[in-house]
Order: C-alpha cells, then sequence, then structure tokens
C-alpha cells in the first residue's frame, strides 16, 4: 500500500475518484486501439482475399449490409456472401483504410471509417491493360461488441460513396 502524505489525507476521496476516471479513460482508450486493429486487420485480410476467415472477425449474431447486396444476419450468412467474394476475379487492388472516428461505451462501440480502393490493373475498351489512378472511396458504418474473444463486429454496413455512388437495396440503408 502507498502511503498518503498528511496534507494529502482529506483530499483521498477526491483522488480515488480521479483515478476511477483515469482508469475509464485509459480502458476507452485500449478499447479504441482494439477496434481499430480489428478494423485494419479485417481490411488486410479483403485485400490478401483471406475470405474464409472474415466471418471470424464478427459477432454469432452479427449483420452486414455491403453494397447492393442487402442484409445478411449471423455468421453463417456472413461466410457465405465473403465466400462468393472469392470467384470475383479482382487482382492489383490495394487498399487504404483511414479517418476512424470510434466512439466506445463499455462492451458496445460505433465507427465510422474511410476507405479507398486504388485499382493497379482493369479494363478498357474490352480488354484487360494495366491502370494507375482507377479509384473508388467508401464508407464503413460499424458497430462493436467486446466479447469473451475480444473486439468484433455487430453490424458492418458498407457503400463505395465516389465516384460513383452505390444506389440502396431496397428498403434502406444510408450512405
Amino acid at each position: 500500500m502507498v502511503a498518503v502524505p498528511a496534507e494529502n489525507r482529506s483530499r483521498r476521496p477526491e483522488l480515488v475518484a480521479e483515478l476511477g476516471r483515469l482508469g475509464a479513460r485509459l480502458a476507452d482508450l485500449e478499447a479504441v486501439g482494439e477496434i481499430e486493429r480489428l478494423h485494419r486487420t479485417f481490411t488486410r485480410a479483403v485485400a490478401d482475399r483471406e475470405f474464409g476467415t472474415l466471418s471470424g472477425y464478427f459477432c454469432d449474431d452479427g449483420v452486414i449490409d455491403m453494397r447492393r447486396h442487402g442484409e445478411k444476419l449471423g455468421r453463417n450468412a456472413i461466410k457465405a456472401h465473403f465466400d462468393g467474394m472469392g470467384a470475383v476475379p479482382l487482382e492489383g487492388a490495394g487498399y487504404l483504410l483511414s479517418s476512424p472516428v470510434v466512439h466506445v461505451s463499455g462492451d458496445v462501440a460505433s465507427g465510422v471509417w474511410s476507405w479507398h480502393r486504388f485499382l493497379a490493373s482493369g479494363t478498357v475498351a474490352g480488354r484487360p491493360v494495366r491502370v494507375w489512378g482507377v479509384w473508388e472511396e467508401g464508407r464503413y458504418r460499424c458497430s462493436y461488441r467486446r466479447t469473451a474473444d475480444g473486439w468484433r463486429f455487430s453490424r458492418m454496413q458498407f457503400r463505395v460513396i465516389r465516384p460513383d455512388h452505390d444506389d440502396d437495396p431496397p428498403g434502406g440503408g444510408e450512405r
């Protein structure tokens, strides 16, 4: 136990309260760091086309709402969605995830991220060519939950917003 100088004994309740506030702030900062790491690792797995691992980033009852595909509920539906991405040929893409704004409230959190995809190949006049400067900007809007295995996505919405925006699927979603 740490000895408290006599002049601080009367302030002890105030100091204990301040330590509690500092501890809560530290816990929130650590949670933000863990959530940012979760999202970066998820994006790296997408870029590396490790689609079979992606459902593991979600809660069992997680929801995704990706572009024009509509909502998928639960880990099995999420896995099926990402497994289908493996059939889409896309080579030479690079991703940049930036501008996270994450808010933590206990064991739940929310976050908004900017996403950019830069393509090093594409189709021009019906034939594949290497090009530079083909890009898209998207927006992730996510909810997170702390689980026994760490932070996981509980909801993920994604829309491309530039240069051409995704139209929302029938029934909603936001840009």
